[in-house]
C-alpha cells in the first residue's frame, strides 16, 4: 500500500502494487485508507502529467481497473478521465499488455468525441491477440455509430491502411480480420443499430480492400477460416437485419471467399456455413416471391453458393415445388431460372382481337333480344298451362325464364361497355343501305325486309359509327 500511494513510485512499479493489492483482496475494504486514495490520485495525475504517452495511457487503464474493483468509484474516475479525451490518445499499441489496452478500451467507451471511432477502427486494425481488447474495442465502435453500414466503413478504411512489417502482410491482415470478425459476429446479437446504406458494399470492401492492397495470403488455413468468418458474419447480418436478406449485393463478398479459395469447388470446411446461407438466399426468394418479385440477381447467388449449377438450379425447382401459394409466373421463373421473355402485342394486333370479339358480342345481343322477346310472350300462357296440366314443371320454369331474363341483361351490359348496338329489327320493312345490309334473293329495292339486324358502334353521342357486321335484308 505505502509502494502505491508514494509519489516517487514509477508508473510500472505503481501497476505491480495495483496487482499486488487486488490479488491481496484488500480492496475495496480498505478503500477508504489514506494510501489507497492517494494512489488513486498520483493515477489521475498522471493521466494528465504524464510525461510519456506510455505513461499516460496506463495510468488511464490503471483508473479503469481501480474503478473495477471498487466499484463506487467507477463514476467519479469515468468523471476525472473525460478531460484526458479532449484531444486524441496515443496509439493504443503502445501498451505491450493485453489486459492494459482492454481497460484502455473500456474507457474509450464511457466517453464520446469526434475523434474516437477513427481512433477505434485503428486499434481494432492493429490489434494482434488481445481478444479481449478488440471485443471491447468492437462495442465501443458499434455504441458511438449510427449505423451497422458507418461502423463497418471506418473498420474497412482503417483495415486498408494497415501494413504490417511480416514476411507474409496478406496472412497476417487475413488473420486479423478474421478475428474482427469473429468478434463481431458476437457482439451482433445484442447490437440493435440499424443495417444503414450499402451495408453489403461495405463488407466486401472491408474484406477484399485490404486484401488487394497488401496481397493475397498465401496459407490454405488462412484462407479457409477467413472465408468460415465472413459466411458467417453475412448470415448474422442477415438474421439479425430483416431489410438487407433480400439484398443481392449483401452476399457479393461471399463470392470473394470462392476466388479466395481458389478452386472451382468450396473446400469442405465450409460447407454448415454455405448451408446457412443457402437457406438465408432461398428463404429472401420466397420472402420476395409471396409479393409477386423476382430477383435474377439473388437467384444467382445459388450459383455461388453451391459447387454445381445443377444443384443450384434443383434447390430454385424445389422451391417452387413446395410452394405452390406462389404467384404462378415466380414458380415458372424459379423452375426455368429465367424469366420467360414475353413480347407486348402491338395496338394493331389487340384492336384485330377486340373486333372478333365484338362481332360475337353483338351476335349474342341480337341472340338475347330475341330469346327475352319469346320469353315475355310466353310467360304467362306457358305459366297458366302448367298450372293445370303439370304444376311441378312451374317452378324450374320459372326459374329458366329468370335465368334467361338475366342473361339477357348480362349481353347487353357488355355490348353497352362495348359501344355495340343493332341496326333494324328482324321484319321490319327499311330503306336499303348497302353500308349496313346485305342483299338475299331479288335485286335490291328502295325498302326491303329485315332478316337479319346489322351490328353498329355508337359513338359516344350515341350516333352511329362503323358497321361491325352487316345486317341481312331481302
Amino acid at each position: 500500500m505505502a509502494i502505491f500511494a508514494a509519489a516517487d513510485t514509477p508508473p510500472e512499479t505503481r501497476r505491480a502494487a495495483l496487482t499486488a493489492l487486488i490479488t491481496a483482496k484488500l480492496l475495496p475494504k480498505q478503500a477508504d485508507d489514506a494510501a489507497v486514495k492517494a494512489g488513486r490520485a498520483h493515477l489521475l495525475d498522471q493521466v494528465a502529467n504524464a510525461e510519456r504517452p506510455f505513461y499516460r495511457l496506463l495510468a488511464i487503464a490503471e483508473s479503469i481497473r481501480l474503478g473495477q474493483v471498487v466499484k463506487r468509484w467507477a463514476g467519479d474516475i469515468a468523471e476525472q478521465l473525460r478531460p484526458a479525451f479532449v484531444e486524441q490518445l496515443p496509439s493504443m499499441q503502445l501498451l505491450s499488455d493485453a489486459d492494459d489496452r482492454l481497460n484502455l478500451a473500456r474507457a474509450c467507451s464511457l466517453v464520446s468525441a469526434g475523434w474516437l471511432h477513427d481512433y477505434l477502427a485503428n486499434s481494432i486494425a492493429e490489434e494482434e491477440t488481445g481478444e479481449k481488447a478488440r471485443s471491447e474495442m468492437l462495442s465501443a465502435l458499434l455504441a458511438g455509430a449510427g449505423s451497422l453500414a458507418e461502423a463497418l466503413r471506418r473498420l474497412a478504411d482503417a483495415f486498408e491502411r494497415l501494413r504490417p512489417g511480416t514476411e507474409s502482410p496478406g496472412d497476417t491482415v487475413a488473420r486479423r480480420l478474421t478475428r474482427t470478425l469473429s468478434a463481431l459476429r458476437g457482439i451482433l446479437m445484442e447490437s440493435e443499430l440499424e443495417a444503414g446504406d450499402d451495408l453489403g458494399r461495405i463488407l466486401y470492401v472491408l474484406v477484399a480492400a485490404p486484401l488487394v492492397a497488401v496481397g493475397r495470403p498465401q496459407a490454405e488455413k488462412v484462407q479457409v477460416d477467413l472465408s468460415v468468418e465472413v459466411l458467417l458474419t453475412v448470415h448474422d447480418i442477415v438474421r439479425t437485419r430483416i431489410s438487407v436478406v433480400s439484398d443481392p449485393e449483401m452476399y457479393r463478398v461471399v463470392e470473394y471467399c470462392r476466388k479466395l479459395c481458389g478452386s472451382s469447388v468450396w473446400p469442405v470446411d465450409l460447407k454448415k456455413p454455405l448451408q446457412r446461407l443457402t437457406t438465408d438466399v432461398t428463404e429472401a426468394l420466397l420472402l420476395l416471391g409471396r409479393q409477386g418479385q423476382c430477383d435474377q440477381a439473388l437467384l444467382g447467388q445459388l450459383n455461388i453458393l453451391c459447387n454445381h449449377p445443377e444443384r443450384a438450379r434443383g434447390l430454385a425447382r424445389e422451391l417452387a415445388a413446395k410452394h405452390p401459394e406462389l404467384p404462378e409466373d415466380v414458380r415458372d421463373w424459379l423452375a426455368r431460372g429465367s424469366m420467360r421473355a414475353v413480347r407486348p402485342a402491338s395496338d394493331a394486333a389487340i384492336e384485330i382481337v377486340v373486333s372478333n370479339a365484338d362481332e360475337s358480342i353483338g351476335l349474342a345481343l341480337q341472340a338475347a333480344r330475341e330469346a327475352r322477346a319469346l320469353r315475355d310472350s310466353l310467360r304467362e300462357p306457358l305459366a297458366s298451362n302448367l298450372e293445370i296440366f303439370d304444376p311441378g314443371l312451374g317452378s324450374a320454369t320459372q326459374d329458366l325464364l329468370d335465368r334467361i331474363q338475366v342473361l339477357a341483361v348480362q349481353v347487353e351490359q357488355a355490348a353497352i361497355l362495348r359501344g355495340l348496338d343493332l341496326y333494324g329489327t328482324t321484319g321490319d320493312e327499311i330503306e336499303m343501305s348497302s353500308k349496313f345490309f346485305n342483299v338475299v334473293g331479288k335485286a335490291p329495292r328502295q325498302r326491303m325486309t329485315v332478316r337479319q339486324p346489322a351490328v353498329v358502334r355508337k359513338r359516344v353521342d350515341g350516333t352511329i359509327g362503323a358497321v361491325v357486321i352487316k345486317g341481312i335484308v331481302d
